[in-house]
């Protein structure tokens, strides 16, 4: 691959620069009251959250969650470097609203547009709810793409689309259960100047482990498959592992290393994040 637009130097400077902005994000002093939390949420097994399906994942943020991830894409034919925000407030009790969006840079081998660019804007809001002895708990709630995305340099498909999903997690003694299932109606799109292919109406579906190793220190696994979102594209299959690193009371590091199981999904997939919450 030939280098990237932007340098080595550049990504060693702005990463820095965004785990620091993220981690000092001050909490506000009137939030609103936010709801009971889960019978053990200072512990590893109740506050870690998902990677692929942070959206749908069963549990809401306590009041506020802010998070700098980094992320390396090897796909074929786009490898990407991404700088990405997620934002996640609890307003009112139960309800939880968030967005995420990014910037990044794609490497193309000759021939193939690449360049810099803004990432596609996704955001949700999701319904929480758990049995009262809290072994279970369920959310519900709706996503929306908004193509903010740069199609022309492969970090967007120059298309809206809005989905639906359900999600549950089972919280034993040792360990957590997850799963995920949702449906999306994709609108036309386009990427790296290829004519606009027709949208389609993808199903999808997740599961997922959080395994605490120590009241700080979690395993998260996952795996997710997704209907191709357009007509004749292939379907989304991956699988991931990573750590939820409780660092401090209010701060954590995420990272996580993913891998493609179908076309359309990316061969390697690395994440690093820092999450703020409160």
């Amino acid at each position: 691959m030939r280098s990237g637009t932007w340098s080595l130097k550049t990504w060693i400077v702005a990463i820095p620069c965004l785990v620091l902005a993220v981690g000092s994000v001050p909490a506000q002093e009137a939030s609103p009251a936010p709801s009971p939390a889960p019978t053990s949420s200072a512990s590893g097994l109740r506050s870690a959250r998902l990677f692929l399906n942070f959206i749908e994942d069963a549990t809401i943020v306590h009041r506020q969650w802010w998070e700098g991830q980094v992320e390396y894409s090897d796909s074929d034919p786009i490898d990407s470097i991404l700088v990405r925000g997620i934002v996640a407030f609890q307003p009112i009790p139960s309800l939880e609203f968030g967005g995420r969006v990014g910037f990044g840079s794609t490497d193309t081998p000759a021939g193939i547009p690449e360049g810099t660019g803004a990432t596609d804007l996704d955001a949700w809001g999701k319904y929480y709810f758990a049995t009262p002895a809290g072994a279970t708990e369920f959310a519900a709630g709706g996503i929306a793409t908004i193509p903010t995305g740069d199609d022309t340099a492969g970090l967007g498909y120059d298309a809206f689309s809005v989905g639906a999903f359900g999600s549950i997690r089972y919280n034993a003694k040792r360990f957590t259960l997850t799963g995920k299932v949702g449906i999306r109606m994709n609108g036309d799109g386009s990427i790296l100047g290829s004519p606009e292919a027709n949208g389609d109406t993808s199903a999808s579906a997740g599961a997922g482990v959080i395994w605490p190793w120590t009241n700080r220190l979690s395993f998260v696994g996952e795996a997710n498959y997704e209907d191709g979102r357009f007509e004749g594209a292939d379907s989304d299959s991956r699988a991931l592992g990573g750590i939820h690193w409780q660092l401090a009371d209010q701060g954590t590091l995420r990272a996580a290393v993913g891998f493609g199981l179908s076309d359309e999904a990316p061969d390697l997939q690395l994440i690093v994040g820092y999450a703020a919450s409160f």
